[in-house]
């Protein structure tokens, strides 16, 4: 699809929330013009008078009239407001009303399961593109993946970041054994927002690609990692996250699954596994009332992460491990750039799309690493 030269707006929806301002202010950094959308008018008036040239809408996501006013002549639309279990697909679909582009911050894998089976072809036939999880999880691992899945190939991809022309399936000859995707913290400091989302999600189990589609995985399921000297080695537990979603869209794996990791301790991940087990007996209501107060901008800035990819073919393995701080931060500057760099385009991939289909690997990364203030280390062998 083809758009007129005009310098396109974004809409943040969710502008007030953690990542959502932190969203706005990367976007406004780069000049970009943008509309702020939400349900509180004062806390959005307030972010606006920091934002030279930013519009303010009143709007929820369940209100679709409101929505088709806030993201009126805008070319993208952010998606910041949690939980996106509940939010995603009300505002893909009025996104798609207003004709535009579609990314939202998580990675929460039911989420991208709602929104991968239920709106493809809304996507494909109005002739735009939904990019759920462009944030932290899983913008980075899905691009580290293709990135070393490309190199275990032997596949050359040369061209411009942004592509142009749909991607041909990575390893279709000869699938690749196993891709691993672990995200790794220390100091660990949560959102309210990213608590409502884990409640959110108890009771359902974590899914993983086997062979040719998504199962759950099995509980408590761990693996050793490696995520350098800053961050160590230590055990990490099966997550739900949305890279087992992303990542066979363009990659051919008998195995696709994601880990996470909150401590060096071996005997507090066991803690972990267990609770994990034990959350699912928890009734949803009830998670709920465990959500905590927000900690501070300090708490979330010092928050250590680690996303170690792992692919491997039969002896031949390639690691890439990408470093920084902030979550928070971090999420919404890989957003920002995803919907800035979606927004500058004129022609390419349409429809529901993983971060590799519409950008490539290695470039991709790099630019990603830049906007982020991430580090990359690589080992092929």
């Amino acid at each position: 699809m083809r758009f007129p030269s005009p310098e396109p707006r974004i809409a943040v929806l969710g502008a007030t929330g953690v990542v959502g301002r932190r969203v706005a202010a990367e976007l406004a950094r780069r000049g970009t013009a943008i509309a702020l959308a939400g349900r509180n008018a004062v806390a959005l008036t307030a972010l606006a008078r920091q934002l030279p040239g930013a519009t303010v809408h009143i709007a929820r996501a369940g209100d679709p009239a409101a929505l088709g006013r806030a993201f009126a002549g805008c070319r993208v639309v952010v998606n910041a407001s949690a939980p996106l279990v509940e939010t995603a697909r009300p505002v893909l679909a009025a996104a798609l009303a207003a004709g535009a582009h579609y990314v939202d911050v998580g990675g929460e894998q039911a989420a991208m399961h709602a929104v991968y089976e239920r709106c493809e072809s809304a996507a494909r036939h109005a002739g735009l593109v939904a990019l759920p999880g462009a944030g932290l999880d899983c913008v980075v691992g899905d691009l580290a993946a293709a990135w070393a899945a490309a190199h275990l190939v032997g596949a050359a991809d040369p061209g411009d970041t942004v592509r142009t022309e749909r991607a041909a399936r990575l390893a279709e000859d000869a699938p690749l054994d196993e891709i691993a995707v672990s995200y790794v913290f220390d100091g660990l400091a949560v959102s309210p927002g990213t608590q409502r989302a884990l409640f959110g999600a108890i009771g359902i189990r974590a899914r993983a690609w086997y062979r040719d589609r998504w199962e759950p995985m099995p509980p408590g399921v761990h693996r050793r990692i490696s995520a350098g000297p800053a961050l160590g080695d230590r055990d990490a537990v099966g997550y739900a996250g949305g890279d087992a979603f992303a990542i066979p869209q363009h990659v051919v794996a008998n195995h696709v699954a994601t880990y996470v990791s909150a401590t060096r301790s071996p005997g507090a991940t066991t803690a972990l596994r267990l609770a994990l087990r034990a959350l699912q007996l928890v009734p949803r209501r009830a998670g709920e009332l465990l959500v905590t107060s927000p900690a501070s901008d300090a708490d979330y800035a010092a928050t250590e992460l680690g996303v170690v990819v792992q692919v491997r073919r039969g002896d031949a393995e390639a690691h890439i491990l990408v470093r920084g701080r902030d979550i928070y931060r971090t999420s919404a500057a890989i957003t920002a750039w995803a919907a800035h760099r979606l927004a500058g385009r004129t022609t390419g991939p349409i429809g529901m799309r993983a971060p590799g289909e519409l950008f490539r690997g290695e470039q991709a990364l790099r630019e990603v690493a830049v906007a982020a203030d991430l580090t990359i280390e690589r080992s092929f062998a």
